[in-house]
């Protein structure tokens, strides 16, 4: 037995690098398309020429930046509260892949009822945590999060590596500044 175990040994470290070369190469082609949807988000023009999505990445943080479009009339809530880096939000949420790959939302997994995720911003990836802090309150988004801003190379539940994540999300509101009425 011992003089198979060396043969053994390398016949078992060969299998296990060449699935793990497999995986590798079976999240190249996801990885790409990932990188061209972000390429395409970042170039989508509307008709009068201006681009669709706003390119918000943070000055202490300059690669970690997120695509957002917004769904709302921000004149409407640009005198509105903005969260700071630490405020708790009170938020509402779809979360899906690029492919439309559902992931999570608020309505099926909340703790604070009316469908709440409620969290301070920098709780949550950098992608997340930079559009929230650049959202006032009412303010509703379509918000791409590339790889980099998520969770880059690393599988989470059910999201594969190298994932972009599409979150639609509404700025509810920040509690901490709600003042009761005397």
């Amino acid at each position: 037995m011992k003089q198979y175990l060396p043969a053994l040994l390398i016949g078992l470290a060969l299998s296990l690098t060449s699935c793990l070369k497999n995986d590798v190469e079976d999240y190249s082609q996801w990885q790409q398309e990932n990188t061209a949807y972000v390429e395409a988000k970042m170039n989508e023009k509307n008709p009068d020429g201006t681009n669709v999505y706003t390119y918000i990445a943070p000055d202490w943080a300059p690669n970690a930046f997120c695509l957002v479009k917004w769904e709302n009339d921000r004149s409407l809530t640009q005198s509105n509260l903005m969260p700071m880096s630490n405020s708790v939000c009170n938020v509402k949420y779809e979360l899906e892949l690029i492919d439309g790959t559902y992931i999570s939302d608020s309505y099926s997994s909340t703790t604070y009822g009316d469908s709440i995720y409620q969290s301070r911003p920098n709780q949550n990836i950098l992608g997340f945590w930079n559009c929230l802090t650049n959202m006032h309150v009412g303010d509703s988004v379509t918000c791409i999060i590339p790889a980099q801003s998520g969770y880059g190379s690393t599988a989470q539940s059910s999201i594969k590596p190298y994932s972009t994540l599409v979150y639609r999300i509404k700025l509810v509101s920040i509690p901490a500044y709600e003042l009761p009425l005397n």
